[in-house]
């Protein structure tokens, strides 16, 4: 009886070890950002929620979405493995610290001042000398804007929050991409015709981001269900469904570290 009950754990350590070297749980993190990604009544939406959710459903993983605010997302995809962050902007010093996959969308990273104010910006030395320039704490826009030497930042964890203070007068400029622009002043009241985009930084290119020491196996089979989604239609499908009239793009590429 005693050797049976050994036997029989012995074979459960083997058998839950292998489980969890064949299948380690993902944390998988996004933002507020819509149309992107966003909480709702039913659970994360967007873009790339939808994008995600249909790479999981072809490699066969039930792994949940977590909403959370960027800069916390950015640290767990940058210091812990097995973490996945959607969808991040492709810059030469993100690609040192993660493994990307993509592109799931395209745009542009651009100023915008309230219309009416008079704000003009045709070089960065001009943004350098309004008074205060909203950006999402940890998010792209501060990371560029920071390494330029720019001091007058205003950093808050939402968007939406730096949407606001754009129209209420207590910031200057609000830097953001064109994709989500218009939804997240639509969610802050107001709409794209209540500002005008007075410089745009540089082009902007979203992607899957995984944290170091993610699987490789893991990266190849996103990478893979991700490549044939946009050669069966189903990613422009997609695409459309979130940012009508945009292009979607064609391409599929790992880059970053490995894996």
């Amino acid at each position: 009886m005693k050797i049976k009950i050994a036997v029989l754990l012995i074979l459960t350590v083997f058998l839950t070890g292998t489980r969890a070297i064949c299948a380690e749980d993902l944390t998988i993190l996004t933002e507020e950002w819509p149309p992107v990604s966003f909480s709702a009544p039913d659970g994360p939406a967007g873009l790339g929620v939808d994008v995600v959710r249909e790479i999981l459903r072809r490699v066969k993983r039930e792994d949940n979405i977590a909403v959370v605010p960027w800069a916390r997302g950015w640290k767990m995809v940058t210091e812990y493995p097995n973490v996945i962050l959607f969808t991040m902007t492709r810059t030469p010093e993100r690609e040192k610290l993660v493994t990307m996959i993509g592109p799931v969308a395209i745009g542009t990273i651009n100023f915008y001042a309230k219309k009416g104010s008079g704000i003009r910006i045709k070089t960065l030395a001009d943004a350098k000398k309004v008074n205060s320039i909203g950006v999402s704490r940890a998010a792209v826009e501060e990371q560029i804007l920071t390494k330029e030497g720019f001091t007058n930042l205003e950093a808050t964890h939402n968007p939406l929050f730096s949407a606001k203070k754009l129209m209420k007068g207590r910031i200057d400029i609000w830097c953001n991409a064109n994709l989500v622009a218009g939804k997240i002043l639509e969610e802050a009241g107001y709409s794209l015709n209540d500002v005008e985009n007075v410089h745009t930084l540089r082009e902007n290119h979203l992607y899957i981001a995984m944290s170091k020491g993610t699987s490789g196996d893991v990266i190849v089979k996103w990478l893979d269900a991700l490549t044939k989604m946009k050669k069966d239609g189903t990613f422009t499908r997609i695409y459309n469904r979130w940012l009508p009239g945009e292009t979607p793009p064609e391409k599929t590429e790992r880059i970053g570290i490995s894996g």
